[in-house]
C-alpha cells in the first residue's frame, strides 16, 4: 500500500514542475508583450527601460510614471488613451490585456509589481 501512494506521488510531482514552467513562460510572454509595446508606441519619446534618460527630455521616463500614479490612474489612462499636457503626444487607447503587459513589464523593471502599488488617486494630481 505504502509503494502505490509513492507512485501517485511522483505524477504529481511531475505535474507541479511542468504546471510552473507553464505559468513562467507566460509570465516572461506577458513582459515580452508589454516591452514590444512600449518599444512600439512609446520608446521613440520615453526611456521604457529601468535605467536611463528619455530620448526626448520633457518626456519622463515611463518607469517614473509608473511609480509616481496610483494603479488604477494608469490601467485607465492606458485603457482610455494617455493625455498629455503637450500637443505632440499621441493619444493611444490599449486593451485590457494589453494594459496588463504593460503594467507588468513596468512592475518587473521598477522591482514592484502592480499588485503591490497604490490604488487610489491623488488629490488635486491630474492622471497621465
Amino acid at each position: 500500500m505504502m509503494m502505490l501512494s509513492r507512485l501517485a506521488f511522483v505524477p504529481l510531482v511531475a505535474l507541479t514542475v511542468l504546471t510552473g514552467d507553464v505559468l513562467a513562460a507566460d509570465a516572461d510572454s506577458t513582459l515580452a508583450d508589454g516591452a514590444s509595446l512600449l518599444e512600439e508606441h512609446c520608446a521613440r519619446c520615453h526611456s521604457i527601460a529601468a535605467t536611463g534618460n528619455s530620448p526626448l527630455n520633457q518626456a519622463p521616463p515611463l518607469r517614473e510614471m509608473y511609480l509616481k500614479y496610483p494603479i488604477q490612474q494608469l490601467e485607465s489612462g492606458f485603457a482610455e488613451g494617455m493625455g498629455s499636457r503637450h500637443r505632440g503626444m499621441p493619444q493611444i487607447q490599449f486593451s485590457i490585456e494589453e494594459v496588463a503587459a504593460i503594467l507588468d513589464y513596468l512592475g518587473s523593471i521598477t522591482g514592484i509589481p502592480p499588485s503591490q502599488r497604490l490604488r487610489f488617486d491623488i488629490p488635486d494630481e491630474i492622471p497621465p
